[in-house]
């Protein structure tokens, strides 16, 4: 199991499809902010050379962006090795994004999933036996 495919796919009673996630590594919400809302060299009636010399620098600025994402990705995903904690995450795509969250236990995962998947699937937000809920992001 990991953050990019889905341990279940299943559909609920109204027709929609569901993915459900189990993973240990908690990635963190990384917003690129836009170079254009700057005033000065993203300002657009500044001219060209303005814009230009704009987009190198955030071309430049960007490299030490990665690497210190990269890093820190990997920092937590060394921390992750010795936690007992999963996250499980039930998303659908239709008619919008929803997504519903939950933590438990190695112990607990495969019981979890299957308690998490018939809850949905019955057209219900599941709650668990041996499970924390976080919260939905819709």
């Amino acid at each position: 199991m990991s953050i990019f495919s889905p341990a279940r796919r299943f559909d609920d009673v109204d027709g929609r499809s569901w993915e459900l996630y189990a993973y240990k590594v908690k990635l963190r919400d990384y917003i690129e902010p836009d170079p254009l809302d700057d005033e000065g060299f993203g300002n657009p009636r500044l001219g060209v050379a303005f814009g230009v010399l704009d987009a190198v620098l955030w071309l430049l600025l960007l490299i030490p962006k990665l690497i210190a994402l990269g890093v820190r990705t990997g920092w937590d995903a060394w921390k992750a090795r010795a936690s007992d904690e999963w996250t499980i995450e039930a998303v659908t795509f239709e008619p919008r994004r929803t997504s519903y969250t939950w933590t438990t236990t190695t112990e607990y995962r495969g019981n979890v999933l299957a308690q998490v998947e018939a809850g949905i699937a019955a057209g219900e937000i599941p709650r668990p036996r041996y499970a924390t809920f976080i919260g939905t992001d819709v």
